[in-house]
């Protein structure tokens, strides 16, 4: 599951540190706005669920997740692994086998950024063209529809990335992204739940105190 989440993510960043510059003026004004809104929240969490539809074979597997934000720092938790970024060290930790991988990123780092969740709840912009397809409503929420399309097309392992964004709220509602591979994978996001006290910094270390038993695997030596 986690290679099905990193790949996921390559998506999901390559879509938003990456939408581009020949984009039609409403879709680009939704995404600026919605970028502005979700740099104001102190903290925030998330629920999301992760679907992954291999058209090819007609399978389709199902994960779901939650995700706290506070600034540059996180904590993404699924059944098989939780994440922790303390802003400098992240912390990979895996229950079922009782072990905690601890880290130095490098700002450039790829896998770095595809698991931090700022890279898909918050957009810049770069190699994209979005297309502003409709007001429409997913599970009763009001939401503009915008489809967005590669530059490089023949180099990209996506075919095309749908996004919904709420009206109201500026909040990212689903994603879902096509790859040229025959998986589709798709974020459903829950209302995100601000927090303005904002979470310790302590909330976003792996505490060794609590697990004892646990294999720590220090590699930022």
């Amino acid at each position: 599951m986690l290679k099905i989440f990193n790949t996921l993510l390559l998506s999901l960043s390559l879509l938003f540190s990456a939408y581009g510059q020949q984009n039609d003026a409403r879709a680009q004004k939704i995404i600026d706005d919605m970028t502005a809104k979700f740099k104001t929240y102190p903290s925030l969490s998330v629920d999301f669920s992760l679907t992954l539809t291999n058209i090819r074979d007609n399978t389709e597997s199902e994960q779901t997740g939650k995700i706290w934000i506070k600034g540059e720092k996180y904590k993404l938790e699924i059944p098989d692994f939780v994440l922790y970024f303390d802003g400098t060290r992240i912390y990979q930790y895996m229950p079922n086998v009782n072990e905690v991988n601890i880290v130095n990123p490098e700002a450039d780092d790829e896998e770095f950024q595809l698991l931090n969740p700022q890279t898909y709840l918050s957009l810049s912009s770069r190699h994209f063209t979005g297309n502003f397809l409709q007001e429409t409503t997913l599970n009763s929420r009001a939401v503009f529809e915008i489809d967005l399309y590669p530059v490089n097309f023949s180099t990209s392992p996506l075919s095309r990335i749908r996004i919904m964004v709420e009206k109201s709220s500026l909040q990212l509602v689903y994603m879902k992204a096509f790859m040229k591979n025959g998986i589709h994978y798709t974020l459903n996001f829950k209302p995100y739940n601000i927090i303005q006290s904002a979470l310790r910094d302590s909330f976003f270390v792996f505490n060794r105190a609590e697990h004892p038993n646990v294999e720590v695997i220090d590699l930022t030596f």
